[in-house]
């Protein structure tokens, strides 16, 4: 080691002993100290003065020595009140007011200065491992109380933050009884909800809420969502926190876009259902009338040739126009859908898309077929519409697939092979396609079923939709 490393560690243990003297100076600025050194001294006198000078002999023939160890109450009492400190400083008074008892005073034997000896020893022994006893017992204190106080301000950091938070907030035991309720809780439920079953108050099980299974919950005319998460408070005992997250006026919004979005939808069927009338009964009767009279004059004889042939040509067009309008009436409203159902109607369809698309087309109906609401009905006639046109359009497949399945659901699947739907297609709205499977989901989301679109593996497209059936409730009672 240098010089100069050896120079630091010598400040070093000088410093640590400097600080151990330091700690054991007597507290001089106590009166109730220098009392109980008022205590030793008078033992001191008692020993001396009393026994050695004056002669005074103990009672009841009780060994001079033992008067030593009477010193030992003012040393404990020193080290309980002012501990390592006062001990050490008394014992070490006690031992320099005992030193002449055994080392001046005549005929005092060796035997018996030892002894003194060993009950100095002992008391300064004592005074040390009390006192660092009493120490440490008083740190623990000083500990346990900082922690006690730490405790307290956390305890009421979180009593603020817990009674002044908007949503309400309930703390339940594991039975499910509530021990705890913020204002808000309170202001909700009423007075004394503490001590109550949760499911008297809010209709849910502790454990449905924590398993996420509850995902609305109406209070009053109030609808909220409830938020848990569990709590370990030690010794094995779990509480459950609950907030009630207010979604009343996005309800109210959601219920009335809802309702918005089936207006919509009836008033476009209607408009759908007058044209198709409109032009069956106008347009498509004139241009029926007037393909037969092209026939009639076709086969008069008296006409000129070249005149027949331009008449058959004008018939051929017309005959044309005919079909194309039958076909656009089909499309805004199909006969066949309100006379025989979802079944005949898709029947009808997948034929249709067969013959003009030339897309091999299979259909299957399965379970008993049953007649759905008009609302149902026309949705699933709707989302397989569109299905079947994004698979003409966008799919470029050689077959597809339309399943009608019937039982407490109905769920319509169509499937094709062709080159697949991209994973964000069903939330954008970037393109008519896009807008065309929106849509779907509003169509199908107005009658209270669900909606599922996705890639095939290993190509294709699915399209499944879930809707209530003859014996659910209809979109009507599911938006009231």
């Amino acid at each position: 080691m240098t010089s100069a490393e050896i120079s630091s560690s010598a400040r070093a243990v000088a410093r640590r002993v400097l600080d151990a003297v330091g700690g054991l100076s007597p507290p001089v600025s106590s009166g109730r100290f220098w009392l109980v050194q008022t205590g030793v001294l008078f033992v001191a006198f008692l020993d001396e003065v009393v026994l050695d000078i004056m002669g005074v002999l103990p009672p009841f023939e009780i060994p001079r020595s033992t008067i030593t160890a009477l010193l030992l109450v003012p040393v404990i009492y020193a080290a309980l009140n002012f501990g390592v400190r006062g001990a050490v400083g008394t014992a070490l008074w006690a031992t320099v007011l005992m030193f002449p008892d055994w080392l001046w005073i005549a005929g005092v034997t060796a035997a018996n200065a030892w002894v003194e000896i060993g009950n100095l020893l002992i008391l300064n022994a004592v005074a040390f491992i009390v006192g660092q006893r009493v120490e440490r017992e008083g740190q623990a204190r000083l500990r346990a109380e900082e922690a006690l106080r730490a405790s307290e301000v956390a305890e009421a950091r979180y009593r603020a933050l817990f009674d002044e938070q908007h949503a309400p907030v309930l703390v339940t035991d594991a039975a499910g009884v509530v021990t705890e309720a913020n204002a808000a809780a309170a202001s909700l439920f009423g007075a004394g909800v503490p001590g109550r079953l949760l499911v008297d108050l809010i209709d849910a099980p502790v454990t449905a809420i924590l398993a996420g299974t509850v995902p609305r919950l109406p209070v009053g005319d109030r609808v909220f969502v409830p938020k848990a998460r569990t709590l370990d408070v030690g010794s094995g005992e779990r509480l459950v926190q609950i907030v009630l997250v207010d979604v009343t006026e996005e309800e109210r919004r959601a219920r009335e876009q809802r309702a918005y979005a089936a207006h919509l939808v009836t008033v476009q069927e209607d408009e759908r259902r007058r044209l198709a009338q409109d032009l069956h009964d106008d347009p498509l009767q004139t241009l029926t009338y007037l393909v037969r009279m092209l026939e009639q004059l076709t086969e008069d004889p008296t006409l000129p040739t070249d005149l027949a042939v331009l008449v058959r040509r004008d018939g051929e067009l017309a005959t044309e126009v005919v079909d194309t309008l039958r076909t656009v009436i089909h499309g805004l409203r199909p006969p066949v859908l309100d006379d025989f159902g979802a079944g005949a109607a898709l029947r009808q369809l997948a034929d249709e898309v067969r013959t003009r698309h030339g897309i091999s087309i299979r259909m299957r109906v399965s379970g008993d077929q049953v007649r759905l609401s008009a609302e149902c009905e026309l949705t699933v006639y709707r989302v397989a519409q569109e299905a079947l046109s994004n698979v003409v359009r966008h799919a470029q497949a050689i077959t597809a697939r339309v399943d009608l399945e019937f039982g407490e659901q109905v769920v319509l699947t169509v499937t094709d092979d062709g080159c697949g739907i991209p994973v964000s297609s069903s939330s954008s709205a970037t393109s008519g396609s896009r807008l065309g499977l929106i849509g779907m989901r509003e169509r199908v989301n107005l009658v209270g079923g669900t909606l599922d679109i996705r890639a095939r593996k290993p190509h294709g497209t699915l399209v499944r939709a879930t809707l209530p059936g003859p014996q659910q409730p209809s979109a009507d009672a599911l938006l009231s």
